[in-house]
């Protein structure tokens, strides 16, 4: 059994700003691989891309700047590459199954499942406001593409995917 590619959509997810928005590309794998690296494409105008790209930076020190350790917290982030001034891409990395031994495996069980069932868009958001301090829209649209119709869209409140907001605006 395996996992088909899956592209996650989120068109405008920060407040202030209705041009900036990014994919994440699931690629296929068998389903009890190691996950794989998820790659993000951030597309937006030069001037709020500056500043996105300037933010997104600081997701590298994710281990240095939370403390705090939770099954979530299993994975890390490139650094992001500006392809042009419109355009970035950064990769989610899985780290629930690095060295596993056996007095960690039903931690790494659970990193894995969580890493595994949430969507990662969520987590990039999440990650914006508390790494990034960016400011996430109220409302955000989201939508699943497995490749074939018909397409999955979704309207989230900013409140199940961060408690928190940020206080930087990408307009500013």
């Amino acid at each position: 059994m395996s996992m088909d590619e899956l592209v996650i959509k989120v068109p405008s997810p920060f407040s202030g700003v209705d041009d900036v928005g990014f994919s994440a590309r699931y690629p296929a794998q068998a389903w009890n691989e190691r996950l794989r690296d998820v790659p993000f494409i951030v597309e937006g105008p030069p001037r709020p891309m500056r500043r996105l790209v300037e933010r997104l930076s600081l997701f590298t020190a994710k281990d240095s700047l939370i403390t705090l350790r939770g099954d979530d917290e299993a994975y890390s982030w490139t650094a992001p590459v500006q392809l042009t001034d419109e355009v970035c891409v950064l990769a989610f990395r899985d780290h629930s199954l690095r060295e596993v031994n056996g007095d960690d495996d039903a931690q790494a069980g659970r990193q894995y499942i969580w890493n595994l069932v949430r969507p990662l868009a969520f987590t990039f958001l999440r990650d914006c406001v508390r790494l990034g301090g960016l400011r996430l829209a109220d409302s955000i649209a989201v939508v699943l593409d497995v490749g074939h119709p018909p397409l999955v869209g979704l309207e989230l409140k900013r409140t199940a995917i961060s408690a928190e907001n940020g206080t930087l605006l990408l307009a500013a």
